[in-house]
């Protein structure tokens, strides 16, 4: 029945999520984050898998931003074998999946 109420909170990035996408077979989620990192967790139970660290961090003027290049997309491979994410440092990086 549905009722409107949330189901699971996945609490992990340190900065805004700009990006979430579901796996093929619906078992994962992926996240991208101003934090920097991808981290992917498991639908089923909302327990978290892994966290992908790569992006870099962005030079702006006089400052560092970030603790890593912002990731702005992600997106898994039809397979569901790989996830791929777009970040703020200007690279396309693809990742195993857990």
């Amino acid at each position: 029945m549905v009722n409107g109420s949330n189901v699971y909170t996945y609490d992990g990035h340190t900065s805004d999520v700009l990006a979430v996408a579901w796996s093929p077979d619906g078992t994962r989620i992926a996240s991208g984050s101003n934090d920097g990192t991808v981290q992917a967790w498991d639908a089923l139970t909302g327990g978290h898998v892994y966290t992908y660290r790569g992006h870099a961090d962005v030079y702006w003027g006089h400052f560092t931003f970030g603790s890593g290049g912002a990731v702005n997309s992600v997106a898994w491979s039809p397979n569901g074998s790989h996830i791929v994410s777009g970040g703020s440092d200007t690279t396309v990086q693809v990742w195993r999946a857990p």
